[in-house]
């Protein structure tokens, strides 16, 4: 966790240069081929299943359970499974909160709307969410969540990412999301858990060192 601070915006400048690159020469491509190839194909089917791994619907749904239970289980946060439990719900609450901005400041135009109408790119500031692509809010989900698990449980931080690497590909493979959504999508998520945990890793140095 040093030098956290620069890691972000070395990665944020990364991440940029690369989306523009994707943005401009690759992303309708892809699409276009992935629509064509393999649409209703097997293929397509097991990335929409994977894709429902990172469904909206049902994590905003757990993960406020399971802020309930953190307020009726130890509401004081004392008990470490509670600790752990919180910095996944904060972890996800947060890079929503982030995509959600950014989905209705950018608003890019979906894949299908290139497809149907031959829309593509930014036309900023739209709330119609469904119309609204980068950065993906399933590659977002899986990876804020997943990324916090990893540090929780660095034994299991392989198929932790994985997992979500699986889920951002199936956005692109069931053409809900271009590739650079979900790089952006994996930047958010990645980074807000690292940050969230350096939050919680803060608080507990600082709890020690008072004992």
């Amino acid at each position: 966790m040093e030098h956290l601070g620069h890691k972000t915006l070395l990665f944020a400048i990364v991440m940029i240069v690369v989306y523009t690159v994707l943005f401009m020469f690759v992303d309708a491509p892809v699409d276009r081929w992935m629509h064509d190839t393999f649409y209703n194909t097997w293929v397509f089917k097991i990335g929409t299943w994977v894709s429902y791994l990172g469904d909206g619907s049902i994590l905003r749904l757990l993960v406020a359970l399971c802020f309930i239970l953190v307020v009726v289980a130890d509401p004081y946060v004392r008990k470490p499974w509670v600790k752990s439990l919180l910095y996944v719900c904060v972890s996800c609450a947060i890079a929503l909160v982030i995509g959600e901005g950014l989905k209705y400041l950018l608003a890019r135009h979906r894949p299908l709307m290139l497809f149907d109408s031959g829309r593509y790119g930014l036309h900023f500031l739209s709330s119609k969410w469904a119309e609204n692509s980068t950065p993906s809010g399933h590659t977002i989900r899986a990876f804020s969540i997943l990324t916090a698990l990893s540090l929780l449980y660095r034994k299991y931080s392989v198929p932790f990412i994985t997992l979500a690497v699986l889920i951002g590909v199936s956005r692109v493979v069931v053409t809900d999301h271009y590739p650079s959504d979900v790089l952006f999508g994996a930047y958010i998520g990645i980074f807000t858990a690292l940050w969230v945990y350096r939050y919680f890793h803060a608080r507990d140095s600082a709890a020690e060192s008072a004992v």
